[in-house]
Order: structure tokens, then C-alpha cells, then sequence
């Protein structure tokens, strides 16, 4: 009992935001198993043989997604997020610097053609630890304990955001590493029991020539998030936002940390909303938000000065559902 006074007396609110923002895309499917430390774990399922797909500039290699804007709706974004691992790299290391992302009207290399972005202006803004490790069966690997692959959020801004309208496109994406042997990998997607997403059709390009991603004959997809800043909401008049769409969570920023993290959410419409921390055993020892909250994004910040080092896990409550995920603190 006293310990858990203890954690919460030092996890105390330094600040609290609020800002709106369109979430258009959430094209993501990561969790599989719990992993090293009790940090989650992303699998490849059983009939794959690879983890991912090279994204290396140096040798033009790109990846690519389909996204479809419905009928009726315009997209103007600024933000998009993707995925990406360099393999031997730390949680805590920026093993990739560089990003560049085009945007295709209809199938690349099937007769669509790039109508944003090109192949040398590097957008990337921010990129972190996700909390999460790429990683396969291979005892040789440490199986589900490898922390050889800590997949990555890359974070890219488009200071010219693009205007879509009702169609079908496709995010091309490639990136620089920090390795001439390990170059960044993008990682495939994988739902929980290490299956594959059906409908996959994920496409790569090397030198130009493009072709279906497949691994062991499977058509494999990426992972990326499509959305909008403040600014760009406000340029936009009517907010419009998928009426399906469920409560975010984010990967606390930084991670690992030690001394402080931010915590960030998105709601899709106000509503109920409860932010509570964890620790290794399970014991709730804060509550950072309780309250009614407005639509669009919130940050809080927290400081964790003399807390134990260790995984955490913290949990958003929703009305339309709950989320979780994990956080390391390192001394």
C-alpha cells in the first residue's frame, strides 16, 4: 500500500492542451504477443518467411498503399505517419533520418500517375519508439523476446497538404537509414492469432519497376495514418470526420523516457474519457484524465521523477471502447 501511495504522489499533471484535428486514415494492425519486458510484440504469421519489405532510397526501393477518399468528401491533410525499422537499432536510437513520400492517382506502375510529392524532399518532423517490437519464431532470434527490430513512428509534414476528392490513391513512401548493411524496413501488417489482413495490396517499386508485394505467395499491406494539424482544420470550414471512427491512443512521446512523458489521445466527437497508468503488476497507480473531453486531440504530460524503472502499461476509456499501450521508464 504504501508503494502505491508512493507512485502516485510522484506521476503528477505538468500540463494539459487541447486542439482539433481530422483523423481521415487509420490503416494500422501491429499487436500480436507481449514481447521483451513485457513490451507488445508484432509476429509475422506463420506462413510468412519475412517481417517487412526494404523501403531503402539508397537503392530506390519504395513501398506503397491504397487509400480511397469516399464519395461526396474532400481530403486536405498535412500529416502522415508510417512505419519503419532498422534492423540491430535501439528503442531508444533515430536510425532513420530521412523520409520522402509521393502520392499516386491510381495504381503506381499500372498507369497512375504522381500528382503530390516527389522523390528527394525529406518531410520527416518527429520519429520515436512505438512501444512495440517486429519480431519472428526463430529461436536463433530470441523469438518473441528479440528487441533487434523496435518499430518506429515516422512522422512526415507536408507544408503544401494536398486536396483530394472522391477517388482512389495510393501513399509511396522510402527512407534513409543510418546502416549500409541493415537498411529501414517497412513492416507488414498482422492482426492478433499471426494473421495476415485480407484484401492485402500493398505494392514496391525497385529502380522503377513495380509489382505486388507477396510473401510466400500472400499479398502483404503497410501500416500508415492519414490526418490533419489545427492549422488545417481550420482552412477547411467544415470538419469532416469518418462517423465510425474510434478514440485513438498514442505512443507515450519520448519512449523509453525518464523524468517525464507526454501522453496524447484523439477523440472522434466529446464525449467521457479516462487516462489511467499501470504497473508491471497490474496496479492501477494513476489517473492523469477523468473527465468529460471535446472532439479532436489531447496531450498530457507527466512527470515521473523517482518513479521505479520499468514497463508500465496505460489504458484510454471511451465510449467507443478501450485502448492500451505500453511505456518503458529507464533511469
Amino acid at each position: 500500500m504504501k508503494k502505491l501511495l508512493l507512485l502516485f504522489c510522484i506521476c503528477t499533471i505538468v500540463s494539459f492542451s487541447a486542439f482539433s484535428q481530422v483523423v481521415y486514415l487509420i490503416d494500422t494492425a501491429f499487436f500480436t504477443d507481449i514481447g521483451y519486458g513485457g513490451a507488445e510484440a508484432s509476429c509475422k504469421t506463420s506462413h510468412m518467411e519475412y517481417n517487412s519489405w526494404s523501403m531503402n532510397r539508397v537503392l530506390d526501393e519504395w513501398v506503397a498503399d491504397v487509400f480511397t477518399v469516399p464519395a461526396g468528401a474532400t481530403w486536405k491533410f498535412d500529416t502522415v505517419i508510417v512505419y519503419g525499422y532498422q534492423y540491430g537499432s535501439t528503442a531508444t536510437s533515430f536510425p532513420i533520418p530521412d523520409c520522402n513520400l509521393q502520392i499516386y492517382e491510381g495504381t503506381p506502375g499500372l498507369g497512375g500517375s504522381v500528382i503530390w510529392g516527389d522523390t528527394v524532399t525529406n518531410l520527416l518532423v518527429s520519429s520515436g519508439w512505438t512501444g512495440i517490437y517486429k519480431v519472428d519464431t526463430f529461436v536463433a532470434d530470441n523469438g518473441l523476446n528479440s528487441t533487434e527490430r523496435p518499430i518506429m513512428y515516422l512522422k512526415l509534414y507536408l507544408a503544401a497538404p494536398p486536396v483530394l476528392t472522391a477517388g482512389t490513391y495510393w501513399l509511396s513512401w522510402s527512407c534513409a537509414g543510418t546502416s549500409s548493411v541493415n537498411p529501414p524496413n517497412a513492416p507488414y501488417k498482422v492482426l492478433p492469432g499471426r494473421i495476415n489482413p485480407p484484401g492485402q495490396m500493398g505494392r514496391y517499386s525497385y529502380q522503377g519497376r513495380w509489382g505486388y508485394m507477396t510473401d510466400s505467395s500472400l499479398n502483404i499491406g503497410m501500416n500508415m495514418i492519414i490526418k490533419t494539424s489545427a492549422a488545417t482544420v481550420a482552412s477547411l470550414g467544415v470538419q469532416e470526420v469518418n462517423s465510425n471512427a474510434a478514440a485513438i491512443l498514442d505512443q507515450n512521446i519520448p519512449n523509453p523516457f525518464s523524468g517525464s512523458t507526454s501522453i496524447s489521445f484523439y477523440l472522434p466527437q466529446a464525449g467521457y474519457a479516462k487516462l489511467c497508468v499501470y504497473n508491471a503488476i497490474g496496479q492501477l497507480v494513476y489517473t492523469p484524465f477523468d473527465a468529460n473531453a471535446s472532439a479532436g486531440e489531447h496531450t498530457v504530460t507527466m512527470a515521473t521523477n523517482d518513479l521505479a524503472r520499468g514497463v508500465y502499461c496505460y489504458q484510454l476509456i471511451t465510449a467507443t471502447g478501450i485502448e492500451s499501450k505500453k511505456m518503458l521508464l529507464v533511469k
